[in-house]
């Protein structure tokens, strides 16, 4: 299977969906790298962005919500870039939509995803779909 990227920007306090269900749950995409950057040489307010499997996710970087799966975040000095930070949970599976939420509320920021394709059985892909509801059938 083919690595695929996704590749754009998102603007201040903006949440983006980048991928839509197709609809087979045991089509799966694995997020292998996550990364956000300003778009300008200088930024008054830097990307830092959060990598999730629902659209309600306009808060603080949170561990403990199953639903954010990747948070980047980039510090800009004096005319120059320096990546600061990109984490990605290993252990998730994207099998409905993926948003992206750029926290900051001045900027916006560049990004690049980079996904591998996985095939799931019928139970790994249940197992994924409770995970992307963080357990709460309410969300």
């Amino acid at each position: 299977m083919r690595t695929r990227t996704l590749r754009g920007r998102v603007t201040a306090s903006e949440t983006k969906r980048l991928i839509v269900d197709d609809g087979m749950f045991n089509h799966g995409m694995k997020v292998k790298e996550f990364h956000v950057w300003a778009i300008g040489q200088s930024s008054s307010d830097d990307p830092n962005c959060i990598l999730g499997l629902d659209s309600d996710m306009n808060g603080e970087w949170d561990a403990s919500d199953n639903r954010q799966i990747g948070w980047a975040a980039q510090s800009t000095s004096s005319g120059s870039r320096i990546m600061q930070f990109s984490l990605i949970d290993p252990d998730h599976v994207v099998i409905q939509d993926l948003y992206i939420y750029n926290r900051s509320d001045v900027e916006p920021a560049n990004y690049m995803v980079i996904l591998e394709p996985v095939m799931l059985t019928g139970d790994e892909a249940i197992l994924q779909l409770i995970k992307e509801r963080s357990q709460d059938a309410e969300r």
